[in-house]
């Protein structure tokens, strides 16, 4: 049964983890994230460094855009890479932004998170392995033990960095940036936060007790305990110099600014390689070169000067087709957005190069536990042991992603599976491989019965018949709801498709204001409802911790219901644990917490069902292209010095 309606509003998720990222060995699911989308493509886990949020990015697949692209002709040569310097790079995407301010309700987009990459570095950056670089410092911070239960960071800040027009980017832009987050408390005349993470938490800042301006390139920090999330901090320096002087002013009207990226008429300073220029809305949003760029020092980059190319167009294509034509037509040089089975055209092509990486997004199923059904953990069982995951690896994403994916999809929510810490915990536990006896057998345990119509009945219950949605006109996430939906058929479960046609799903539905009052008020109040079982990813970064957000007791990021204090107690202590394997081990046993019995008796909340890598490639137009990290704090742009037109 498959039922798609058209929503009324195309509204992005109202939900953003704003989350923390700190380095503990290794690449994290968003750890991470992220998270969309502050983001769903969804959010992975967590991602970032200073106040990442775990985005999802949902997929619209519509069908009317042209594409609007024109191939731009590359200019004077620069002899460096058997390349031509100048030129305009097209990318063409099918997600546009409501507006630039990321953590805005009606804007949590991975898109937007790409773009604003470009524009504002942080003090860490994200590498296409998931991990944090040094990125506006000029080394690692130094962290000390205080020996009084505080932790204390010396950081320090690379010479003759500046912003876009000509200021000099400082240790007070970073002390500002700490204050305005801070300070900006309350709401404003319609009841919404007033502060700049709008839907993020302050986890990582409010432990903060001192921050001290040592010199223009020096500062120190203190936690009142240790942070394994620090390096996910100020992922985003903020410019003093063009917002109001008091925080409280300055977040109020970064808040206004933000959204358009302009102060005042003038357009907002950059940090990054890229410059905002123009935005046509429903066509195309125009960034040029930042040509006061400091350089990059990723050590994904090739170029660690200022960009080659003149600029960045992403042209607006929410076709499919459209985007494929483009591309092949010479319309359009890159293309990074979630996987589509159309896609299988430009991956066989030899004008295209698939350059994707593993990345910290995951896709899940997500469970209600609020619902009659699934608050039973037989039910949830049974559809973990009934699920075939390799099924969909085979069916969906080798065709487009070849062996860079595990073949029996991922079983881990906090580690992904190019990580080292990585545990198929779910594998472990007999979930995934298709056990249809065995979802049988749990079922019955439960006390469901066979029907003659071949679905389980409970006496109380009723049927077992489940919701399952995602956004509309995603091809192969509909297509992946079929598989599954068939295999969970044979164990005597009826799963009936209830997708919303664009971006609004996650909005009207598991994160919608009755769904998530529901889910924070233990099923008392609010709409338990709305949904059943929820189809997106997480989008994360390389600090595992703030995956936790989605399964914290009361938090907004958790539609799920899932609430234990000993989850949440255990969550607190992985972050404050100072030695870098024994976190790991220590995220390793959240995990088990949610996607397994093993610990908690009521928990498997979701089933992971593979890391989800956006479809990025480039066609034989670039001579040159850059590594994209595939997380919520980089993307496509993050590294576009590299990119550079053939002769």
């Amino acid at each position: 049964m498959i039922n798609t309606r058209r929503s009324k509003r195309l509204a992005a998720i109202a939900v953003g983890l704003a989350l923390v990222t700190a380095a503990c060995g290794g690449d994290d699911g968003e750890g991470e994230a992220e998270g969309t989308e502050a983001a769903t493509e969804e959010a992975t886990g967590g991602d970032d460094t200073a106040t990442a949020e775990i985005a999802t990015e949902e997929a619209t697949a519509t069908e009317e855009a042209e594409p609007t692209a024109t191939a731009t002709e590359p200019t004077e040569d620069t002899g460096a890479a058997e390349g031509a310097g100048g030129g305009t790079l097209i990318w063409a995407h099918e997600q546009e932004p409501p507006d630039l301010h990321l953590d805005d309700p009606e804007n949590n987009l991975s898109i937007t998170s790409w773009v604003r990459q470009s524009m504002w570095e942080g003090l860490y950056g994200v590498t296409a392995s998931t991990e944090f670089f040094p990125e506006l410092l000029a080394e690692e911070a130094v962290i000390a033990d205080n020996g009084d239960g505080t932790f204390t960071g010396s950081f320090v800040l690379r010479e003759g960095l500046t912003w876009s027009d000509g200021d000099a980017l400082d240790a007070d832009d970073v002390k500002y940036t700490y204050d305005m987050i801070m300070a900006a408390d309350g709401t404003d005349e319609e009841g919404n936060p007033n502060y700049i993470y709008l839907l993020g938490d302050r986890t990582g800042y409010d432990t903060i007790t001192d921050f001290t301006v040592v010199s223009p390139t020096e500062f120190t920090i203190t936690w009142s305990a240790f942070f394994a999330g620090y390096p996910a901090l100020f992922s985003e320096v903020h410019p003093s110099h063009v917002f109001p002087a008091d925080p409280a002013e300055a977040a109020a009207a970064s808040n206004e600014a933000l959204r358009e990226w302009s102060v005042d008429g003038t357009v907002i300073p950059s940090s990054g390689p890229l410059v905002f220029d123009s935005w046509e809305r429903g066509v195309q949003m125009n960034l040029a070169r930042n040509d006061s760029y400091h350089g990059s020092v990723s050590p994904d980059v090739q170029n660690t000067g200022v960009a080659f190319v003149d600029g960045v167009q992403i042209n607006f294509v929410t076709d499919t087709d459209a985007q494929i034509n483009a591309l092949l037509a010479g319309e359009a040089q890159i293309v990074m957005t979630q996987p589509q089975l159309a896609f299988e055209q430009l991956a066989a092509s030899e004008d295209f190069t698939v350059a994707a990486s593993a990345g910290p997004v995951y896709e899940h199923w997500g469970f209600n536990l609020n619902n009659p059904h699934l608050s039973d953990v037989a039910v949830r069982e049974a559809l973990a042991l009934a699920l075939d995951k390799g099924e969909v690896m085979e069916g969906l994403y080798a065709p487009l992603f070849g062996d860079l994916l595990p073949a029996g999809g991922l079983g881990n929510t906090y580690w992904m599976s190019n990580q080292g810490p990585y545990v198929d915990h779910q594998g472990e536990a007999g979930y995934g491989a298709g056990d249809v006896d065995g979802a049988k057998a749990a079922l019955e345990a439960a006390g469901y019965t066979l029907g003659d119509s071949g679905i389980y009945e409970h006496p109380e219950r009723g049927p077992l018949s489940l919701r399952v949605g995602t956004t509309g006109g995603n091809r192969l996430r509909e297509i992946q709801q079929q598989l599954l939906q068939a295999k969970f058929g044979e164990a005597g479960i009826e799963i009936v498709i209830d997708n919303v046609e664009g971006s609004a799903y996650f909005g009207e539905q598991p994160f919608a204001g009755d769904s998530i009052l529901c889910a924070n008020s233990g099923g008392a109040e609010g709409n338990c409802n709305l949904w059943d079982i929820a189809q997106f990813a997480w989008v994360g970064g390389p600090w595992p911790g703030s995956n936790s957000a989605a399964f914290r007791t009361g938090s907004g990021n958790n539609a799920y219901g899932y609430a234990n204090p000993e989850f949440d107690a255990k969550a607190d202590e992985c972050d404050a644990t100072v030695d870098n394997d024994a976190r790991a081990d220590c995220y390793n046993e959240l995990d088990q917490y949610v996607t397994t019995l093993n610990i908690d008796p009521n928990g498997l909340v979701v089933l992971p069902l593979t890391q989800k890598p956006s479809f990025y490639g480039y066609t034989s137009q670039l001579s040159q292209a850059a590594v994209s990290p595939d997380a919520n704090s980089a993307g496509p742009l993050v590294n576009v010095v590299d990119y550079q037109f053939a002769s």
